[in-house]
This record gives C-alpha cells, sequence and structure tokens, in this order.
C-alpha cells in the first residue's frame, strides 16, 4: 500500500483522489499522532457490502458448509491406497477418449 504525510496528501488530494479510483487500491495517510487511509467509492461501498453480509449468521454458516464441503475430498479419495489424483484423472481421461473412439467406429461401420 502507497503512503504518504498529510501535509503531502493535503497538496496533492486531487491526484490521489484519482490514482485510487484508476488503479491503486489504497493510499495510507500518516500522520504525528493519527493515520488514515483512502479508497475509491466503489472500493469502500464493496467493503460496507461485504462486512454486512459477513454479520449475518446464517448467511455465515451456509459459507462454512459450502466451504467445507467443497474442500474436504469424498471418503473414496481419502484412502491410503488410493491413486494420486493426477493419476487418476489421467486414466479417466484415457478410458473416455476410448470408449469415445469405440463408439465413433460403431457409428462407421453402421453408416457404411
Amino acid at each position: 500500500m502507497a503512503a504518504t504525510t498529510v501535509k503531502s496528501a493535503g497538496k496533492r488530494l486531487a491526484s490521489l483522489v484519482h490514482e485510487v479510483n484508476t488503479g491503486t487500491v489504497a493510499i495510507e495517510i500518516t500522520g504525528k499522532t493519527d493515520s488514515a487511509v483512502l479508497i475509491s467509492l466503489a472500493h469502500f461501498t464493496a467493503l460496507q457490502e461485504a462486512t454486512f453480509l459477513l454479520r449475518s449468521p446464517e448467511l455465515m454458516d451456509s459459507l462454512r458448509r459450502e466451504l467445507a464441503r467443497t474442500l474436504v475430498p469424498p471418503a473414496s479419495a481419502r484412502t491410503a491406497d488410493a491413486d494420486p489424483p493426477s493419476a487418476t484423472a489421467k486414466c479417466r481421461r484415457g478410458s473416455k477418449a476410448k470408449a469415445r473412439k469405440k463408439k465413433r467406429a460403431k457409428r462407421k461401420k453402421k453408416s457404411a
């Protein structure tokens, strides 16, 4: 995060506002005793919406359940003797390709 002093920010406020609206996400403005962050209105609105949504206990429970469901692999994939995912995926792709090839060959025989 870019940083500047209060004095410097006051002198170039217009350019800082333009900067946070066109690329830089935030600019820290530091003073002798206090500091603040300058962000665009769009980012501020997005943060407010996210904060509002995350305050809902029902939504948080739903998000946690969905996260747990997507991060935990199925029981069959967790077994110690299971093939590594990459090898399994390659085997599946190979067998699917072979099945498609056989179907095409049967269709050609029927049409000929």
